[in-house]
């Protein structure tokens, strides 16, 4: 790149529009979204970030890449046309990263992996309405036409005065984006005049219902009780109910509480499966039942219960309860609630710890088939190497903090399993049809930990249970194949 590339990238993030969209990024995510978070703040972000981003990018490549000016006749760019190529090139960028960011599950992840390195509890979610910023990037171009014209160019002193403005704001605008807000969590609960209260935190947002739970809205008075882990009924005095907390539960007692029965809950396995997804690297903020309150009702009475991030269980006048999932700050619904069974999700502890069992069921069933014989100790390095690896792959930090432990580990995985290869190749062996205990064994573990998953077993214990008793004959099996081949079994 040129020095007049260099100078027209200045130029455009230097300008006033420019400089505007990178007061209104830095203004909306560090103000306005704490302040009225909702549609309109998030779509301005993404407008601000289309106005911002492609000047930036553009200036970044034409310090990165120096080229000096060489016009000739055989097809060399101009310097001005390089920089409208760049200018285009950035932009196009901006475009295809923000779809793929907006439209899929793992340009989200990867996009908030990136921007966990400056802000750690900044969130990305994938939202195809996002798109509607797209035309934003028109506006862009037009910024920088206007920005480049001979007549529009600052002096030197301004030029240099405005980069030295807008670069670090902009850099800092881009990357420290707004911290992720804290999820909802259901704190405390109360009832008066007609009104059941949920509050969601230990401020003064919560949500009110009037109408039995069919429609919430916002409340912003401040609580006016303590949280109650007992309530009773009025005019009722004799039917009372209670929460039990750490556990997701509600007791009744209908004779002023000298016995209390259960009158709901979800199991304490259930709830283990929760807590994994509301808060899988740390035991707060989690699902459970912390206060009660009750409302009386024509032709009976409702029961309000906070469940911390679960959101809200709800008696109905008939008996009947509802389990109300949050949706952020704005509403409760049970379409909103967590799915209590989802085949083969947050189990990656466990599937890792199959997929490392099998391993070293496939390396002792090698072992026994003679792969070690041509070189001992290639076998066992090889063997280290590939155990070693995939420990690193499975086991590693989550998020862009493990991306180097999986690369290396994948490394050290293909790197192995060549060597593997090789050794058993090379080496008389008998008896490789034991190796089948490997998939057996991966399976033996795996698949209880699915089954716990997906509601069956449902108590965590049983599903270990099973996947230990499930190895036996998987090993067994490897292990009568392999003395078979190594002519075990004889009389006499």
């Amino acid at each position: 790149m040129t020095d007049r590339s260099r100078v027209t990238a200045g130029a455009w993030l230097g300008h006033p529009a420019t400089l505007t969209a990178i007061a209104m990024l830095l203004v909306n995510d560090h103000l306005l979204k704490r302040l009225w978070p909702g549609m309109v703040t998030g779509k301005l972000s993404d407008v601000a970030g289309m106005l911002v981003a492609p000047p930036l990018l553009a200036l970044v490549a034409t310090l990165a890449v120096q080229r000096p000016a060489a016009p000739a006749p055989g097809g060399a760019a101009a310097p001005g046309e390089a920089g409208r190529r760049a200018a285009l090139a950035a932009i196009a960028l901006t475009g295809v990263v923000f779809a793929l960011v907006k439209t899929t599950p793992v340009g989200a992840r990867a996009a908030a992996d990136i921007w966990a390195l400056f802000t750690p509890s900044a969130d990305v979610v994938a939202d195809p309405t996002d798109l509607l910023a797209l035309p934003a990037l028109g506006l862009a171009w037009v910024v920088r036409r206007h920005a480049v014209r001979p007549s529009s160019l600052p002096g030197r002193s301004a030029r240099r005065a405005r980069l030295l403005v807008a670069l670090p704001a902009a850099v800092f605008a881009v990357t420290a984006t707004a911290a992720a807000p804290i999820p909802p969590s259901a704190l405390h609960v109360e009832a008066h005049d007609a009104v059941i209260v949920v509050y969601l935190g230990f401020g003064r947002d919560g949500l009110a219902t009037s109408d039995q739970g069919r429609s919430w809205h916002r409340w912003t008075s401040q609580p006016s009780e303590k949280s109650s882990r007992t309530s009773c009924v009025p005019g009722e005095p004799r039917r009372c109910y209670r929460v039990a907390p750490p556990l997701l539960r509600v007791e009744q007692s209908d004779d002023a509480g000298a016995t209390w029965a259960t009158a709901w809950e979800i199991s304490p396995s259930r709830q283990r499966y929760l807590n994994r997804i509301y808060a899988p690297y740390a035991s707060s903020d989690t699902a459970r039942s912390v206060a009660v309150a009750v409302l009386p009702a024509p032709r009976g009475h409702l029961v309000a219960v906070a469940n911390g991030r679960d959101g809200v269980a709800l008696r109905d006048v008939s008996g009947r309860w509802h389990r109300l999932g949050l949706r952020g700050y704005d509403d409760l619904s049970e379409q909103a609630a967590t799915p209590l069974f989802d085949a083969g999700e947050h189990i990656e502890a466990e599937t890792g710890t199959a997929y490392l069992t099998a391993l070293t069921v496939l390396l002792t069933a090698l072992a026994f088939a003679g792969g070690w014989r041509r070189s001992p100790l290639g076998f066992v390095a090889a063997g280290y190497l590939t155990w070693v690896g995939l420990y690193m792959m499975v086991k590693g930090p989550p998020g862009i903090f493990g991306l180097p432990f999986t690369i290396l580990g994948a490394l050290l995985v293909m790197g192995g399993s060549v060597g593997l290869a090789a050794a058993v190749v090379y080496s008389s062996t008998r008896g490789l049809s034991s190796i089948i205990a490997a998939p057996l064994t991966f399976a033996a573990i795996y698949l209880p930990f699915r089954g716990w998953s997906a509601g069956w077993p449902d108590d965590y214990g049983t599903a270990v249970l099973l996947a230990v008793v499930l190895c036996c004959p998987a090993v067994a099996l490897g292990a009568h194949l392999a003395i078979r081949a190594r002519g075990g079994y004889r009389r006499g």
